[in-house]
């Protein structure tokens, strides 16, 4: 089984985030909402905190701190830019 290089599988190594960004769902999102019931994914709490990603200072302890070596500041940001799309509509969940 070989995984996506971009792939979280949530192990929490990587907090706490230094802005308080809850990377272990954040950088999760995208396969998230596609997949379990969207309203918390959705919610207007959840917003707010995809939102703390546009906050992210690029320390890189997260991206330091993970065992699989990911570039966690990218999949975040990554993640935001698809949970928009969702949010407007431009994507169908």
């Amino acid at each position: 089984l070989e995984f996506s290089v971009d792939f979280c599988r949530g192990c929490g190594y990587f907090e706490p985030c230094a802005v308080g960004i809850k990377i272990h769902d954040a950088a999760r999102t995208s396969q998230m909402i596609r997949r379990a019931p969207t309203t918390y994914w959705k919610s207007e709490e959840w917003q707010k905190e995809m939102l703390k990603i546009e906050s992210c200072i690029n320390c890189g302890l997260c991206a330091s701190r993970c065992p699989y070596e990911l570039n966690t500041p990218a999949l975040l940001r990554k993640n935001l830019e698809d949970y928009k799309k969702i949010i407007s509509g431009e994507i169908e969940v």
